[in-house]
């Protein structure tokens, strides 16, 4: 077996939403992910920071024949899947994530010291998406 390494320099994530504006406001908001000057709602919406990309998009832009298709996507969105992101002050991102992600159709559930040694919490984006929000893990 041969080995193989790359260097992995960000990481981006695809959400295909049913608003772009509601969760484009939801992450400016809950996490401080910022879009692009001049984004578009009816396009691709890169919200970043550091190292990390969400992008969202309505799934209608989407050509036929791909992935996500409308059958697809008739369901719960992100099931089986958990979003990590790894923050300087989980603190802080709990404070701005729990006073805003109801109000904005959300849902953050509580901040809690995890036995794997970090502390964490989680959201749930108004499609459904869930993200755990975490203190960087000391290896």
């Amino acid at each position: 077996m041969t080995e193989f390494a790359v260097s992995v320099t960000g990481v981006r994530f695809e959400l295909f939403v049913r608003d772009v504006a509601t969760t484009v406001g939801f992450y400016q908001a809950t996490l401080g992910l910022t879009p692009p000057d001049g984004w578009s709602p009816d396009g691709y919406v890169p919200l970043r920071s550091g190292v990390a990309t969400i992008g969202v998009q309505s799934p209608d832009n989407l050509h036929a024949g791909h992935h996500f298709s409308a059958e697809r996507l008739a369901g719960p969105r992100g099931v089986g899947v958990e979003i990590v992101l790894e923050v300087d002050d989980v603190d802080a991102a709990y404070a701005a994530a729990s006073s805003h992600a109801d109000a904005l159709g959300g849902v953050c559930e509580p901040l809690k010291a995890r036995p794997w040694g970090t502390r964490d919490f989680r959201l749930v984006d108004p499609d459904g998406y869930y993200v755990r929000v975490t203190s960087v893990r000391q290896r």
